[in-house]
């Protein structure tokens, strides 16, 4: 069967509080210093509590991980105890997530963004596997591809690794015919960032088959449906309005509240 299979379930199924968490870029008003700025939003989940968002601006005076810690105390959270937090990998939202706690925590790697970058390598192949003699050139990534998912889907990351290490290699050794042709070279960048992106999230990456036959939670997907209440109206996708940073954290603040059923309606009006 290989290597012993990395099942790493016992403390991330056992946590009190999952954060899930993601980022969102703003328009920012004219003279910010960027034209953008950085939100980070999500949802605090724990059992037996209706899940409380949350959401946080640059440069104010409270800082994000002070909105994170609230949302979990929230919740019931307390000092010293596990958390799972959910994210697509950024470092610097799991920093805000430790920075709230002051102690480590278990990440798990969204699996629907780790699915898409083997989505995006799969298609590329597809377009181009029919070449003559690319099975010859090309035999490791004939091989190892049609695996790649299952071995990310089993929590086989060591075993992934090195059959991602492999396909590179083998595109290194031709480097002639890679570049001769855009598709080959498209995949060869793909298979590059996909390697990267499992290096870096190595420690996060879990047994999904099993976590989700377990009823437990695999992606970030709760904190994207945050985006949808608090921040794609008036502030991202269509209808965009340029913000500071502080009046935007101060509309996230009314909108969270209001999702969550704390701000009551009579609050509602006096807030408004």
């Amino acid at each position: 069967m290989g290597r012993r299979e990395p099942y790493r379930l016992s403390r991330a199924g056992n946590s009190p509080v999952s954060v899930f968490i993601d980022g969102a870029y703003i328009r920012a008003v004219p003279g910010y210093q960027s034209r953008h700025f950085k939100i980070a939003m999500g949802r605090v989940v724990s059992e037996g509590r209706a899940p409380r968002q949350f959401a946080g601006a640059p440069h104010i005076a409270t800082g994000k991980h002070d909105i994170v810690r609230a949302a979990m105390c929230a919740q019931g959270w307390l000092p010293g105890r596990d958390v799972s937090v959910f994210s697509d990998g950024e470092v610097g939202l799991q920093n805000i997530v430790v920075s709230a706690t002051r102690q480590p925590v278990t990440h798990i790697l969204d699996w629907f963004h780790l699915s898409m970058r083997l989505r995006h390598i799969e298609q590329a192949w597809e377009g181009i596997k029919y070449l003559q003699d690319l099975n010859v050139y090309l035999r490791d990534v004939a091989i190892h591809l049609p695996r790649l998912r299952h071995l990310l889907w089993s929590g086989y990351v060591q075993e992934a690794s090195e059959a991602v290490k492999q396909m590179r290699a083998q595109l290194d050794q031709h480097p002639g015919f890679r570049d001769a042709l855009g598709k080959i070279r498209r995949l060869y960048e793909l298979i590059g960032n996909l390697h990267t992106y499992l290096l870096q999230n190595e420690a996060s990456i879990v047994n999904y088959c099993r976590r989700y036959w377990s009823g437990l939670p695999i992606s970030s997907s709760p904190a994207e449906s945050a985006a949808n209440n608090l921040v794609n109206a008036r502030m991202n996708k269509k209808r965009q309005m340029r913000w500071s940073p502080i009046g935007a954290h101060r509309v996230l603040q009314v909108r969270a509240a209001v999702a969550d059923g704390r701000l009551k309606k009579a609050k509602l009006n006096l807030a408004a």
